[in-house]
This record gives structure tokens, C-alpha cells and sequence, in this order.
């Protein structure tokens, strides 16, 4: 598990790393933003740290958030591209980085909603085993 965390954390240097500014998509401090906000995240919620409700309903409400910020940003980018010469590279760069960063939000998102199904779950089964117990 620690070895997973690690592994995405230093993908997500690597890149930052490697991507030059003059490839950066417009409004790159957005873009800087979201990128600490999905970092945060990601240290915050890792694989298998969603065990309760309160952090479920809390760990989706942050990557929603996150994940409507980066789709927000992505829009404006893709119109930015399309003013540029080389359009297509441009689209390809956006979406990259966009890619880059919403596997990391889906993937809480996904757990939370996992574990909020499960516990939905087990309290209809709850209710459903007390009705079946009064006569």
C-alpha cells in the first residue's frame, strides 16, 4: 500500500518536473492549484483509508469539488488551444494533464461512493432483519 502511494507520488514529480512552462496549458496557476489540491488529496485519502461514513461523504465532496474545478479548467484551456497555430498539439498537452490528475479524483470518488453503497447496504439489511423479527 505505502509502495502504491509512493509510486504515485513520485509519477506526479516526475511530471511536474518535466513539464516545461511554455508547454504548460493556459492559466497554469489554475492549473498549479488543482494540481496541490489533488496532491492533498491524495495524501489524505489513500487506497483504503475511506472506513467510515463521515469520511466518505467527506473525501467525495473534496474530489467533487476538485474534479469540477479541473473540468472548469480543462474548458477554458481546450478554447485557448483553439486560437493557437498548432491546435492539436495543444488539445493533446490539455489533455494529458487533465488526465494526469483525474485518475487520482475518480479514484476516491469511487472508493467513497464503494463504501457509502456498502453501508447503504447493511443498514437495509438491518431494517430488514427487524422487520422480519416483530411478529
Amino acid at each position: 500500500m505505502i509502495k502504491n502511494i509512493l509510486t504515485v507520488c513520485v509519477a506526479v514529480l516526475f511530471q511536474l518536473a518535466i513539464t516545461s512552462p511554455a508547454m504548460a496549458a493556459p492559466d497554469s496557476n489554475e492549473l498549479s492549484a488543482i494540481v496541490g489540491m489533488t496532491t492533498a488529496l491524495d495524501q489524505k485519502y489513500p487506497p483504503g483509508s475511506i472506513t467510515t461514513g463521515d469520511t466518505a461523504d467527506a473525501a467525495l465532496k473534496e474530489a467533487t469539488a476538485a474534479q469540477q474545478r479541473l473540468q472548469s479548467w480543462y474548458e477554458q484551456a481546450d478554447k485557448v488551444c483553439h486560437d493557437k497555430f498548432f491546435v492539436n498539439d495543444c488539445l493533446d498537452d490539455t489533455k494529458q494533464q487533465r488526465r494526469q490528475y483525474i485518475v487520482v479524483l475518480q479514484r476516491i470518488s469511487l472508493e467513497a461512493k464503494a463504501l457509502q453503497r456498502k453501508l447503504h447496504i447493511e443498514q437495509l439489511d438491518k431494517e430488514l432483519l427487524q422487520k422480519q423479527a416483530k411478529p
